[in-house]
């Protein structure tokens, strides 16, 4: 190894280790808050559909294939999305990619209230789900590449349950549309409202950094060196030019020798050892989750009107359910950078398959609503953790790759696939059908983490995506 790649080395190393030393700060929080703040125009535009299916299902004699169509055609988008946007966010850098597609979901979202034809607003729905694929890792990628080793799932969980509450929004809204327009009016205030976040991508373009590990990686360290020292003036720590974690810097050298070797990275690294099997660990839990959560934001509106419930009060409590998920995920972060992501998803996991099997037992919807509260802070809560397990897997220069395929084949599974099907499963063999098969998903799931399942709490991201882990 050169001089000059040994002194490289070493600069990256001390930026490095500074982040991961550096203590919660203003500067950082505010970080944290404007990537939130694209979760939450995100959280509006996938939230809305559940509102305008419970419309448009009555105005427009919807069958149940149009109902599973419109449901998943969002989710198709986000599929292509996310894959594509792994590919394009390692290349252009994660700020660029996370403000292109805030632009076309919000854009596309809002158009897509323009005609009264289900077509078109399929086409729109999975159009906007291009965009937001794009969006939808970038935050938890970039807060993993941003945040100090030991809050980084607190981090994450506190963005995760500000998205969580941001789908009340838009069951609020859409509640108070149904109640106060004719359906024909109705179910295009979602659309509208949902893009008009568009006008706020100047101030995110001037005050969101790129992520400081991509910078590095393009040589781009004097731009890093300057958010660092940025990051310890709020803090009110010393800049230290000499300042390394000795495994940071090995880690460092061993990527770099392997790099010498012509063991280079590229997509198809994904599919090798070791980074093959931690894509199953993590997919399986990310999918299992999933299917929870488009259970809550996609069907349990219908689900709670066949209880004989208004179509303005199922919105409202699906939308409850989905704040209450936020407070099982405040919970978990702590928990999880304290006691570990392996053992704490599980408690929470066990939980959620033993409320989900109390379920199948009930007919009461008094019940149905308790049972499904701990459903969702337990079963849906574990969303945060999965997120940022996944870009703990992975090196730097295949991180966005590694999460991108990672959202896209988790939402295959537990987005696409599971929010189809279950319409007939919903329409042949009622809830309990759909509680079952959420129930051995997770089950699967838990059993494939503790086979092959690292642990990464509290251990550098440089750390625990190291080959030799």
């Amino acid at each position: 190894m050169t001089k000059t790649n040994t002194e490289k080395l070493f600069i990256e190393a001390n930026l490095i280790s500074r982040l991961d030393r550096m203590p919660l700060n203003r500067a950082i929080l505010g970080v944290v808050g404007l990537l939130a703040w694209c979760w939450v125009m995100e959280a509006f535009d996938i939230g809305m559909i559940s509102q305008v299916i419970l419309v448009l299902r009555e105005l427009w004699s919807l069958s149940p294939t149009n109902i599973g169509l419109l449901g998943s055609s969002s989710t198709a988008g986000i599929v292509i999305g996310t894959a594509l946007a792994g590919f394009l966010t390692d290349r252009f850098g994660r700020k660029k990619i996370l403000l292109f597609g805030v632009f076309i979901f919000t854009f596309f979202t809002l158009i897509g209230s323009a005609f009264e034809n289900l077509s078109w607003v399929i086409s729109m729905r999975f159009i906007s789900g291009l965009g937001a694929g794009a969006v939808f890792p970038l935050p938890y990628l970039m807060i993993s590449e941003i945040a100090p080793a030991r809050q980084r799932a607190i981090l994450v969980c506190i963005c995760n349950a500000i998205l969580a509450c941001s789908y009340l929004l838009p069951t609020l809204a859409g509640s108070w549309a149904i109640s106060a327009f004719d359906p024909a009016v109705a179910w295009r205030l979602p659309f509208i409202l949902g893009g008009l976040p568009i006008l706020t991508m100047y101030f995110l373009h001037k005050h969101l950094p790129e992520s400081p590990r991509w910078l590095m990686k393009n040589n781009r360290h004097d731009e890093v060196r300057l958010l660092v020292e940025k990051f310890e003036r709020s803090a009110g720590v010393a800049h230290d030019d000499t300042f390394v974690d000795e495994k940071i810097l090995k880690n460092l050298e061993n990527t770099a020798r392997e790099k010498e070797k012509g063991n280079t990275v590229s997509w198809k690294t994904v599919f090798q050892s070791p980074y093959l099997v931690r894509s199953i660990v993590s997919w399986s839990m990310f999918s299992a989750g999933l299917i929870t959560w488009y259970v809550i934001m996609v069907y349990v509106p219908t689900i709670l009107t066949n209880y004989g419930l208004s179509p303005s009060i199922a919105l409202i409590l699906g939308g409850l359910l989905a704040v209450i998920s936020g407070g099982g995920a405040l919970i978990m972060g702590p928990l999880a950078d304290k006691y570990g992501r392996k053992p704490i998803w599980s408690i929470y996991v066990i939980i959620t398959i033993i409320a989900l099997f109390a379920l199948t037992a009930t007919e009461s919807l008094n019940a149905l609503l308790m049972i499904g509260a701990v459903v969702s802070f337990f079963g849906a809560g574990i969303m945060p953790v999965c997120k940022v397990y996944i870009a703990e897997q992975y090196p730097t220069e295949l991180r966005g790759v590694g999460t991108g395929f990672g959202e896209a084949v988790s939402r295959i599974v537990g987005g696409v696939l599971a929010t189809y099907y279950l319409a007939f499963f919903l329409d042949l063999g009622g809830v309990k059908a759909v509680f079952t098969f959420m129930a051995v998903a997770f089950s699967i799931a838990i059993i494939i983490l503790w086979i092959w399942g690292q642990e990464t709490a509290s251990r550098s991201v440089d750390d625990t995506a190291a080959t030799n882990k």
